[in-house]
């Protein structure tokens, strides 16, 4: 035998939701827990289908590991009797005592056991640790008490290891081990004698049970798309939702069904979103991408005809609530709908919905983003995103569009929420990426300013999500997200209104803001460019103050710093910086002072060949106009005309700090080459980065 261990813990259904993170949670969960047995094994697999969760480990040795534990004993200057006393109990000679810090110390070896006896209380640990979203307890009847949490009730626990049933007890939940499983609740409803994990899987799959989640979604994906094809269609494919329904099923099974003519005149947006919320069907669409009257359903059985025409009559019953909330919606403005916005609350402490349109309205500047940011929350009080409240913005869009509003009003209307996460893409015109901009930015300052913030994981306003989407609308927009202000500029106006509405915030709610938007940039760049964190602390302080912060700029930045990095040349300039600051003082403060005119001034230079090529070399490095950032597609920067002539400089700065005294007697003198460090770190920073924050390139 492989020395394998298959262990299934069969429940009532699974939320599909959380089936997909389960798989790795469990291996996880189990992996520690054998590893805190100190036990050996290979790879550990999971598998997840409705009623079970399954775990295959590979190699799992009989014996565990020999361990050794290291136990103190009394210090060094204990006396003899203490000292025997401690060899005594631990078994131990004298000559086996190890010193350490003035205490005594033995090991002692544990010696192996048997891996068969500890399962039943790996078993236990394993249920009691599993970390689901959402658990329950259930009552135990034979123990007259509670279980211990499960996602769902435990019905049976299959157990073999080696080869050979593994009989124990889980008191926690009231069932013995066992040997066999249970296949198909409707199709094959009988019990599966299992020894190891090829019978256990075939013996499911003849069963009718897919337990392998991956290859039950790509099981979906083909069928679907073959019927699809069979009619000349297409499906519209939503990766969550093939999620979801691979969740749903022990086995799949795929049917094309049929949706009523008159529906078809619902917006695409709404037919394709009442079918996948409602009822967990997939759109289907004609080559053109135009939607077709039909619907793609996965079901835990085959469709019988009698089954087909009850899915149909739900959907007509579902599109009929649709196509009813869509005519009455219609007979009322977006701008009638704005004006109810009044009775709708943004949050308790700051106000209406209404009050947030007009905070935004006083960073709006043009006559186009007053108009949609006036109708951009309209739409919340339409039946249509009562039903559906995934379609916020999308309602106001069509809705704009029926009411004859402009092609751009209408697209920036339905694209203000995007982006809604790290990974969503920005409104794709600029009237879009402003209105989105003031939303969010209103949203942070407010939420920030009465003192709600995120805390660890928690983050039940999602401020983090928010603070990204601003950072991806600063850094990724075509135009300029801020016009002619700055980012502070937006902050304090809000700030303001926000005071002027009579919402008391916080006296330090700009200073708050800036820096949790500064520290979701770093995430973001960590993140997104896999950025060492070195570099980017580098680049957000070279900027000075986080007002000062230029984030498209500081993403070129940070790409380019962190290439530079890999080069040879680098560890001089790194170096030859960090002496230059520590001669003259602290990187936060301007070093541009003092550089520019008096610089110039070439009486001032000491007639030494150290310090007069370190002044041509720092105006070579201050003159170069080759200020290239590093794009994706253009990562080598080896010829950099910046790089080579600050490497240059660095050399130069390096040997005037070994051969010159800096601090000369001469005030002229010394204030000269003060000023020399401070011309070399001024060019560093502005080109490359603050890199005292820069322990070492190879760290980076």
């Amino acid at each position: 035998m492989r020395e394998e261990l298959l262990l299934e813990i069969f429940s009532e259904e699974i939320p599909a939701r959380l089936q997909k993170k389960a798989m790795s949670d469990a291996i996880v969960t189990f992996s520690t827990i054998m590893d805190d047995y100190n036990v050996s094994y290979g790879s550990v697999e999971s598998f997840v289908s409705p009623r079970r969760l399954t775990l295959l480990v590979n190699n799992l040795q009989q014996r565990t590991k020999t361990a050794v534990e290291r136990k103190r004993g009394p210090s060094v200057s204990a006396g003899a009797k203490a000292i025997n006393g401690f060899l005594k109990s631990s078994g131990k000679a004298k000559e086996n005592l190890i010193e350490i810090d003035g205490y005594y110390y033995v090991d002692i070896e544990t010696n192996p056991s048997e891996v068969r006896g500890l399962i039943g209380d790996m078993i236990s640990d394993f249920i009691a640790n599993m970390p689901w979203q959402k658990s329950m307890r259930w009552y135990l009847e034979d123990q007259k008490t509670l279980s211990s949490f499960w996602i769902r009730p435990i019905r049976s626990i299959l157990c073999v290891y080696d080869g050979s049933p593994v009989d124990e007890l889980i008191k926690s939940v009231g069932l013995r081990t066992c040997s066999y499983t249970y296949g198909h609740r409707f199709l094959a409803p009988r019990i599966i004698e299992v020894s190891d994990f090829d019978g256990y899987r075939n013996g499911l799959e003849a069963a009718h049970v897919m337990i392998d989640y991956a290859k039950k979604r790509d099981h979906i994906d083909m069928e679907m798309t073959k019927k699809a094809a069979d009619l000349g269609l297409c499906v519209m494919y939503d990766d969550g939702l093939l999620d979801e329904v691979a969740g749903l099923v022990e086995y799949p099974f795929v049917h094309i069904g049929v949706i009523n003519e008159q529906f078809m005149q619902l917006p695409p947006e709404v037919l394709s979103t009442s079918m996948k919320i409602h009822q967990k069907y997939f759109t289907m669409t004609y080559p053109d991408s135009v939607i077709a009257p039909f619907y793609g359903v996965v079901t835990n059985i085959p469709v019988t005809e009698v089954m087909s025409d009850g899915l149909n009559r739900v959907l007509r019953a579902r599109l009929s609530d649709a196509s009813f909330f869509y005519k009455e919606d219609l007979d009322v403005t977006l701008e009638a709908f704005a004006q109810r916005l009044s009775n709708v609350v943004f949050h308790e402490k700051l106000g209406s919905m209404a009050q947030k349109i007009d905070r935004m309205m006083s960073i709006a500047s043009t006559k186009d983003e007053h108009r949609a940011t006036a109708l951009c929350k309209a739409d919340l009080l339409t039946q249509m995103v009562g039903e559906f409240p995934e379609l916020q913005g999308t309602i106001g869009g069509i809705y704009a569009g029926v009411q004859d509003e402009s092609h751009e009003l209408r697209i920036a209307i339905k694209e203000h929420y995007k982006p809604v996460n790290a990974t969503d893409t920005i409104p794709s015109s600029l009237l879009g990426a402003r209105i989105s901009f003031f939303d969010k930015i209103d949203s942070l300052v407010g939420l920030l300013g009465v003192g709600i913030k995120p805390t660890g994981s928690k983050d039940p306003f999602a401020l983090r999500r928010t603070a990204i989407g601003i950072v991806k609308l600063l850094c990724e927009s075509d135009g300029n997200i801020l016009d002619s202000e700055t980012l502070s500029w937006y902050i304090d106006t809000l700030i303001t209104a926000y005071l002027d509405q009579g919402v008391p915030l916080d006296a330090n709610t700009g200073e708050v803001v800036k820096e949790f938007l500064t520290d979701r940039f770093r995430t973001f760049v960590i993140d997104g460019l896999e950025v060492s964190s070195c570099v980017v602390d580098a680049v957000i302080n070279s900027f000075g103050d986080v007002s000062n912060l230029d984030y498209p700029a500081a993403i070129n930045k940070s790409r380019k710093t962190h290439y530079l990095t890999t080069l040879d040349g680098f560890d001089v300039v790194r170096t030859a910086y960090k002496r230059a600051i520590g001669i003259i003082g602290d990187t936060r403060v301007n070093l541009s002072e003092g550089t520019d005119v008096q610089f110039r001034d070439t009486s001032m230079i000491v007639a030494n060949d150290a310090v007069q090529a370190l002044y041509a070399a720092c105006l070579a490095a201050n003159n170069s106009s080759s200020k290239r950032v590093v794009k994706e597609d253009e990562p080598n920067v080896a010829d950099d005309e910046d790089f080579r002539s600050v490497a240059q400089a660095a050399g130069f700065i390096l040997e005037v700090c070994d051969k010159v005294l800096i601090n000369d007697p001469d005030p002229k003198v010394r204030l000269a080459n003060a000023r020399l460090l401070r011309k070399f770190a001024h060019v560093v920073r502005d080109r490359i980065g603050d890199l005292t924050y820069v322990t070492s390139p190879r760290a980076c």
